[in-house]
């Protein structure tokens, strides 16, 4: 049995359960994503990473965020900001920052009304796009006291809460005016931040997986290959969880077993337990790799996610290209 690929250069799955990223240029999901993964993501978008020359001080225990540069048009070019554990790479939150600041640090910089109806269009496409995976947001507007001295300024802050451990946090500031006495200096601002921050009140540790468990999700794992290579999608259905039961076709059975060599045989590689992004609750994994592949990183895997009712929620053949190193 085997999960055997036939895209070339692409990691391949039929994903049952859906894992939400905008245009592929965002990952909203910080509990199931590593840096590793976001740090390909932007290799993968050309995005040119930047190094940095303060040292970051972080109470919580975070490393130095490591900050990428994305080309954009009609608006400043975003900054992404990863933030992450020291001790052990979790990821902390995620800053994306379309800001004219990091770029022309002067005062006055006062911008066109293109530039300004770029940056107010590109929040509120980014806005609908949210809401729809994550319903309406919380939303503020002109809060600053900038609102009362500008009837010009758009500022608006929006906030989800996917879950009791995910914030996304999004605002934007879009303001020509300017003033200077011998008190303070209020400059033109254009800018859009969008946070992806961890709020797991708890430290970042999976459940422990014992051997008995592990046991008995690999003889269902095993039986459901079974009957997919028999192509009995009746009895193939009833391994699967009520989230995806109904709405698995038979194509997509199909699409699956073409991408699965029956031939070779699997072995067990790792298994590990996740929490799932939209509904906070434990998932298993069971990770299989072809027993004639000897490398400790095999480049097929068989990925097969359980509930916590044993069901199947997703099944994921996944083929991994040659790994990216980064540059010193």
């Amino acid at each position: 049995m085997n999960g055997k690929i036939l895209m070339k250069n692409l990691i391949f799955g039929i994903l049952f359960v859906p894992i939400f990223t905008f245009g592929q240029e965002f990952n909203f999901d910080i509990h199931n994503t590593s840096l590793s993964d976001y740090i390909k993501m932007e290799e993968k978008l050309g995005s040119e990473r930047i190094s940095t020359t303060t040292n970051y001080i972080s109470f919580s225990g975070d490393a130095q965020p490591i900050i990428f540069l994305r080309k954009e048009k009609n608006i400043p070019d975003l900054m992404v900001y990863y933030y992450f554990k020291k001790k052990d790479s979790v990821m902390s939150s995620v800053l994306y920052e379309w800001d004219v600041y990091n770029f022309e640090k002067q005062d006055n910089n006062q911008k066109s009304k293109k530039i300004e109806k770029a940056l107010i269009k590109k929040y509120n496409d980014l806005k609908n796009e949210i809401s729809k995976d994550f319903d309406f947001p919380k939303i503020k507007r002109n809060y600053s006291n900038i609102a009362s001295l500008n009837p010009n300024l758009f500022e608006e802050n929006a906030i989800w809460k996917p879950n009791d451990s995910t914030e996304i946090e999004m605002s934007a500031q879009v303001s020509n005016y300017y003033m200077k006495n011998d008190i303070f200096t209020i400059n033109p601002v254009h800018r859009i931040r969008l946070y992806i921050r961890n709020k797991s009140k708890k430290e970042n540790l999976s459940p422990k997986l014992d051997e008995v468990k592990v046991v008995a999700l690999e003889k269902i794992a095993t039986d459901f290959l079974m009957t997919l290579e028999l192509k009995d999608w009746t009895k193939s259905k009833e391994y699967l969880s009520d989230l995806i039961k109904e709405s698995v076709t038979n194509e997509q059975f199909s699409l699956l077993i073409e991408n699965i060599d029956f031939d070779r045989n699997l072995e067990l590689h790792n298994s590990y337990i996740q929490k799932g992004f939209f509904d906070g609750n434990d998932y298993t994994i069971l990770r299989y790799k072809y027993t004639d592949d000897k490398s400790s990183s095999p480049s097929e895997i068989i990925e097969i996610t359980f509930d916590d009712k044993d069901k199947i929620a997703r099944i994921q053949p996944l083929k991994f290209t040659k790994e990216i190193k980064l540059k010193d």
